[in-house]
Formats: structure tokens, sequence, C-alpha cells
């Protein structure tokens, strides 16, 4: 074959590829961004309940991928031909198919939280843009009353959809910009009468119905208002009757409740919602029985084109189905059902079949992960180094770094009892709010006191920058760990589940420090990990080279591993020569903010417990998981409510159930004390002193003389008298009924 016979297949063989591609350009993005939908459909909700970088990434690239496809095609749509004597016609009914996808589905209408500022005003935009489009394919052809009839039903429910999820954007952005305000007598949720009396159907409806009062308490909490004093001892005696595995679940259902809110179009029941739903359920079937009707006596469009019209209307009634089948069974429904049913009359009968679907659907669902984070500064020396680019640009690879663990009962047991105790201390009636916040801003020291070692112990928790105390106790609790489990006798039984605990909480904190900094109280060291990471990795390179002190450039550091036992090796050395490996510690650490040291001296200080003040291993080991808890309370408590609810959309975290814990049983800094008596007589004493200020003791010049009639007026009694008024109003708000 000669050169110009090459040269002339080429050019058809890309002649022909170019008509392919015109030809199927726009139908393979509509199936694509069925396809997307579908995905985000079924992936969406999983978001929820599990924790995964994974996930996160491929949910983050097609929530982006979905919006430009269908942007993509509906642009395609526009300038495509629009007569009706083509019997290649591209069906016009597909742009308002496109308006649907645009709706984005029900169960991930928006990604994060931190988009809901900057996309609310750009889908305004949108919306009306998008629709232009769509009218004005609908204006070319309105003569055509066969195709107007598939395409007006798609278009009333492609606007609904998309309505729904600016909804969702606007709660969002709502909810970003609300300002600390006090509490109000509008903000009063007055919780006694809301909780139904079920005494005749079982727990299920009940604790359902106790999880949707206690988010009605989170509603308020997390825009900064104040609880009032019964709402705040209501949530008290409700929660602190549970077992610690009942608190968590309806902590668990709690936060559910807000994740449907935030994160998707399942919410409450409403006669609007109702409606809403009713009319695009009944617009997708409608349209596609019209299109059927149309295909078989009118043979407008090719057979292709019939089929992926076939394809994408059902597509349209699949994902439809499928939302109305999430918002039955969601707790939203179940907390109606269970509410109208008693409203109307109580029917036990109702209620128990209720509560049987309510056990089977309950053993199913799931709220969130039930896991929690896990990285250990100690193990992770001996992880493979990672390649920067895949660091940089797919950090879901970073695997072997990160694990998690799942929260066990008996980790829940340890929070719940310890958080109970904190309470016990306070007393909302005699202690004054002072003394709320000192207890708030405890991180082990109660835990050192109880075992007389505040002296000893103190400087690691007192004094000291929070995440140095953290990474403080989380090398000295492995260090701990490592001698221990190389014991002879290893763990006994009853202590392996308190030291399994501790590390777990351990790994946990520092697994929030590394991958969620936002959610813990930052300071102004914010390279403290770093240098304490790049610290022990420098003592581990010079305790495996010994012979020459080599000198080691940063990047060459962070691109090495170390062995397993090596890591080992170098603690227990610590423990067996303390005063040598110290030193060397301290000669290479001097200058940097590393908190190595200081774990290793606490880690040396913890195991001299046993030798020299005749501790038992228990007694030790206990210790340790009461300060990690005190620790835990610490973050949960000083974590914004927007860090909260965003990390809902990973999961959920262990740290915000702890904080909602704490806030139900009066443990937060918005559940304010009761007015004390000085507040509430400030009125009385600023009335009493404008009383005995008498008119003619501020003299002549504050007197007007009116030379008409020659009365005279006191202006600053009036004024004082409006004063006094207005002050009373504004004091009115804050009594306490």
């Amino acid at each position: 074959m000669d050169v110009s016979s090459k040269i002339d297949l080429a050019q058809f063989l890309s002649q022909d590829i170019v008509e392919l591609w015109n030809e199927w350009q726009i139908r393979s993005l509509m199936l694509l961004s069925l396809l997307l939908q579908i995905l985000l459909t079924i992936f969406g909700e999983r978001r929820k309940y599990t924790s995964g970088r994974l996930l996160g990434t491929f949910l983050w690239v097609a929530y982006l991928s979905a919006d430009w496809v269908a942007t993509f095609s509906l642009g395609i749509l526009a300038r495509s031909e629009a007569d009706s004597a083509n019997p290649k016609l591209i069906p016009v009914f597909w742009a308002p198919i496109l308006l649907v996808h645009l709706g984005g589905p029900g169960t991930i209408p928006v990604y994060s939280m931190d988009q809901a500022s900057k996309l609310l005003i750009g889908r305004l935009l949108q919306l009306v843009t998008r629709v232009g489009v769509a009218c004005y394919v609908l204006f070319r052809l309105w003569n055509n009353n066969v195709i107007t009839s598939v395409f007006i039903p798609i278009f009333v429910s492609g606007i609904i959809k998309y309505g729904e999820r600016i909804s969702v954007l606007t709660r969002l952005h709502v909810y970003n910009n609300v300002s600390p305000r006090p509490c109000a007598e509008v903000h009063r949720i007055k919780i006694k009468d809301i909780l139904p009396c079920y005494k005749n159907t079982r727990s299920n409806v009940i604790y359902l119905h106790e999880a949707h009062i206690l988010y009605k308490t989170f509603q308020i909490l997390s825009k900064n208002f104040d609880l009032v004093r019964s709402d705040q001892k209501f949530t008290y005696d409700l929660v602190s009757k549970k077992e610690a595995e009942e608190a968590f679940h309806l902590t668990e259902v709690e936060l559910g409740l807000k994740y449907d809110r935030f994160y998707s179009k399942v919410t409450r029941i409403s006669r609007s919602r109702v409606i809403l739903r009713s009319t695009t359920f009944l617009s997708s079937i409608s349209a596609l029985v019209s299109f059927s009707i149309m295909t078989k006596s009118n043979g407008v469009y090719s057979k292709n084109d019939k089929i992926i019209s076939y394809v994408l209307l059902s597509g349209v009634v699949c994902l439809e189905t499928y939302s109305i089948i999430m918002q039955l069974f969601s707790d939203w429904t179940m907390i109606w059902l269970t509410s109208t049913s008693e409203r109307a009359g109580g029917i036990p009968r109702g209620i128990n079949c209720l509560s049987l679907l309510l056990t089977f659907w309950r053993k199913r669902k799931r709220w969130w992960s039930g896991s929690m984070g896990q990285h250990n500064l100690i193990s992770a020396q001996s992880n493979k180094p990672v390649n920067k680019l895949l660091k940089k640009y797919f950090p879901w690879i970073i695997g072997n770094i990160d694990s998690r663990k799942k929260v066990g009962k008996d980790l829940k047991e340890l929070i719940f009892k310890q958080v109970k105790d904190k309470r016990s201390r306070y007393d909302p009636d005699s202690s004054d709010f002072t003394f709320l916040k000192n207890l708030l801003k405890e991180r082990g020291r109660e835990a050192l006191q109880s075992k007389d070692c505040i002296g000893k112990f103190g400087w690691s928790v007192d004094g000291v920058e929070f995440i140095h105390s953290l990474l403080t106790w989380h090398i000295a609790t492995h260090v701990c760990y490592l001698y221990d489990s190389d014991q002879k006798n290893g763990f006994h039984k009853k202590r392996k589940s308190v030291i399994l605990n501790s590390t777990l909480l351990s790994d946990y904190m520092l697994y929030l420090l590394v991958n969620c900094p936002t959610m813990l109280a930052r300071e102004p060291s914010e390279t403290r990990y770093d240098d304490t990471r790049i610290h022990l990795r420098r003592l581990l390179f010079w305790n495996t080279h010994k012979e020459v002190k080599l000198n080691i450039s940063l990047e060459e550091l962070n691109a090495l591993s170390f062995q397993e036992a090596e890591v080992k090796a170098f603690f227990k050395e610590l423990l067996q020569s303390p005063s040598t490996v110290l030193k060397e510690i301290e000669e290479q650490g001097k200058g940097e903010m590393s908190a190595l040291l200081d774990g290793c001296m606490l880690a040396v200080s913890l195991q001299s417990l046993e030798r020299r003040d005749g501790w038992s291993n228990d007694e030790k080991w206990e210790m340790i998981s009461h300060v990690w808890v005190d620790m835990v309370m610490y973050a949960a408590s000083h974590c914004g409510w927007k860090q909260h609810t965003h990390a809902l959309a990973r999961g959920g975290e262990l740290l915000t159930h702890v904080c909602l814990l704490m806030a139900h049983l009066g443990l937060s800094k918005q559940c304010r004390p009761a007015i004390s008596e000085q507040l509430a007589d400030r009125s009385t004493r600023l009335a009493g002193i404008l009383e005995s200020e008498k008119p003619s003791s501020l003299g002549p010049s504050f007197m007007s003389k009116d030379t008409t009639n020659g009365t005279k007026t006191n202006l600053d009694s009036i004024r004082s008298s409006c004063y006094l008024q207005i002050y009373k109003r504004s004091l009115s708000p804050f009594t306490i009924s």
C-alpha cells in the first residue's frame, strides 16, 4: 500500500469516527448522566455510615462529574436541530430529563457544608439559565402536542427536584452564617409537652421519640442558643437513666436526623412535601406512559433513540421510586406514623405493628460508621514511604497508615461512666458558670488527683498546650504498651479491656490531630506533631548508624522506613537504660517543639509506679484510661458545632457522640446555670436608685421651661423612665419559668 492510499484510508477512518461521535455524542452523555445519578443514589446514602477515603473520593468525583456531564449535555441539546421532519431528530424531552439529573439524587444533594455558601448563588443562577434553555427547546417544538405531553411532566419534576436541592443548600447556608445569640422565650421547646405518653406500646417507639426530642435540643445548641433550665433538666433525666449502649444509640438516631436534615432530601413529613413528592412521581409515570403511546402511533424517532428514551424515562421513574422508599423507611416517617396513631386515639394494635416493623428495620439500619480512626506515631515509622505524587493527588491510596477500629461496648461504658462522674461534680443550682468552664477545661487532672499523682504527673496536663499534652500521653501510653505486651505473662483478661481502650483512644486522638485537625482545639504550636515525628525518625536513623553520625536531609529522612523490630528495640532500650536514652533524646531535640522527650520521661515515670510505689498494673492502666477519656471530653466540648456537623458527611466521629452526651447531661458551655439573684434584682436596684434621685437635686440645668404656659418638664426623668422600661423588657427573655 502506497503513501497516498494510507492517507486516504486515514482520512476515511477519521471521517467515520467524527460522524460516529457526532451521532452518539449526546446519546452516550445522556446514558452516562443516568449512570452517575444511579451511582450517587446508591452510594450517597452509604457515606452516612461508612468512613473511608476511597468512598469519599469516589463520591466527590462522581458528584462533580454528574453536574458537568448534565450541563454539557444540555448545551449540546440547545444547539441541536429541532426539525420534526428529520427522522434522526434527537428527542427534545431529554432536556428536562437533564434538569431532573441536575436536581441531584435525594441521598446526596450537597457534598459538604463548605460548599453551601459558595454554591447557593450559583445554583440559583444556574436554575434560571438551565430552565431557560429547556423552555427554549420547548418553544421551538410547541406545535408538537405529542412531544409536549412528555416534555411538560418531566419539566415540572425537574424544577421541583432542583428547587429541593436549593432548599438544602439554603439550610446549610443559614446554619453556616448563624450568629451567636442568647436564649429567648421563642426558642423554648417545652419538652414535657412534646413527649407523647406511650404506656401500652413497645420501647422501639419510645426511643425514637426520645431521640427526636434530643434532636430538637441539638438544634438549639448547634445554633449557639441556650437551653432553658426545664429543658436542660429534662434531657439530663432522660439520658442519665439510660445504660451506656442505650445512651449512645439515642445520639446515633439524633445525629441521623441531623444528617438527613443537612445532607439529604429526606426530612420530616409535611403536607407540602407529600404533594411535591406525589407530583414528581406521577409526572415521571405520566411521561413514560405518554412516550409509550407516542411511539406506537408515531415513528418520528429512530430505534436507538426510542430505546435510549425508554431507558432514561424508566431511570427517572426508578430513581423517584427509590427516593420515596427511602422516605417511607426513614426515621422521620416512623416518628410521624407513631405520632399520628397516638393522636388518632392510641390504637395499640396499629402501634404494635409499627413497633414490630421498627424492630425489623432497626436491626438493619445504620446511623453512623460505629468506628473510629487510628493513627500511631510509633508504628507509623515502620510504614513504607509513599510517592509524593500519589500522596498529593491520590491520598486514598495511603491505607497502611490509618486504620479503623470498632467502638465496642466496653469503651462506650467507660466513656459514659466518666461523663456521668464529671457531671456529678457540677450542680447547676449551686455551682457558678465559672466552675463549669473550669470543669470542661480539665484533661486528666481529676484522674491524676484521685490517684494522688498530680504532683508527679501534673506537669503533663497543667500549664501545657493541649496538642503537646496529647502527644506526650500518646507516646507514653504506647511505650508502656510495648513493654507490658512483651512480658511473659502477657495481659490478664481483666485488664485487657482497659489497656485496649486506652490504646484505642490514644490512637484515635492522634488520628484526629493528623486527619481532622479542625476538630481539636488548636494552639499556636501548629507544627508540634511534625517536629515530634521528625525528631523520632532522626533518632531511629542515628540509632541504626551508631558507628558514623551521618547528616541527613529532611526529604531523605521522610523517605526512610524502619523495621518494626528496630522501633521496638529503641523504646525497650529506653526503659532498660532511661538515663542514657533520655540524654540522647534531649541532645538531638534542642531548639525543637518536639514532645518526644516529655513522652519518654512520662513513660519511664509510669513504669516506675510498679517498681517504686508498689502499684499494680491494673491501677496504672486504669489511670491512663481515665486520662484519655478526659482528653476526649476536653476535645469534644471545645470543638465547634459546625465541625461536628461537617463530620457527619464522613461517617460520623466518636467525638461528636461524646459531645452530645455531655451537652444533654448539662456539660456544655451553652447550658448556662440559672440567673443569679444579683442579676435578677438588678432592675429593682436600678429603680431604687432612680427613685432616690429627686429632680431638684439634678439642678436647674436639667430643667426646661415652657414659655407658653409656664410649666416645667423634667426631661431626664422621662428619659430615665423610658430607659428603665426598655431595660426591663431586655431582661424578660432571661427569666426562668
